[in-house]
């Protein structure tokens, strides 16, 4: 087991800092893919058309702020399991219990590839139903450009050491 695996495994929320950062996936958006989420999820012309869309506020075809979203749920998943896997201790951590300042910044056209990240920022001084602790992060996502498109807060859950 690498030594990252082996990190994460093994943490309580004790053992989680403020200020630890994570790049944790990227994806190509593409115009298919953009056009059938768009279809499923978000039926506008700017989502769903090539061509209506060079009508529309952004004068060409973006992905939807959910898909951007949805995409960032599907990566983080991914990273998180990736860790899980072989813990043998019944504790489970992240169940989200909110959101907050979710901000669409810039447009993400067909081809723009983001590169999404995590930094814990905060440990808010609570314990929940007698074992849970909050940890706060901002997740990002930036275009190739380094632009920042994407981001907010959430709020998880990961439980506490026993005799804390």
């Amino acid at each position: 087991m690498s030594e990252p695996e082996q990190f994460f495994r093994s943490r309580w929320f004790e053992d989680i800092p403020v200020g630890e950062f994570h790049v944790f996936g990227n994806h190509t958006f593409g115009e298919k893919e953009i056009i059938d989420f768009g279809r499923a999820y978000a039926p506008y012309p700017m989502h769903t058309d090539f061509d209506a869309a060079r009508d529309s506020l952004h004068q060409g075809l973006v992905a939807s702020g959910w898909h951007v979203c949805a995409v960032w749920m599907r990566l983080m998943v991914t990273y998180m399991e990736r860790y899980a896997t072989g813990v043998r201790d019944g504790r489970r951590n992240g169940a989200g219990i909110g959101f907050r300042n979710m901000k669409w910044l810039k447009p993400v056209r067909p081809g723009h590839n983001l590169t999404y990240t995590y930094e814990i920022i905060e440990k808010p001084d609570k314990v929940i139903r007698g074992k849970w602790g909050i940890i706060r992060s901002r997740n990002e996502a930036y275009n190739q450009n380094g632009e920042l498109v994407f981001t907010f807060e959430i709020d998880i859950l990961a439980e506490r050491r026993p005799d804390s």
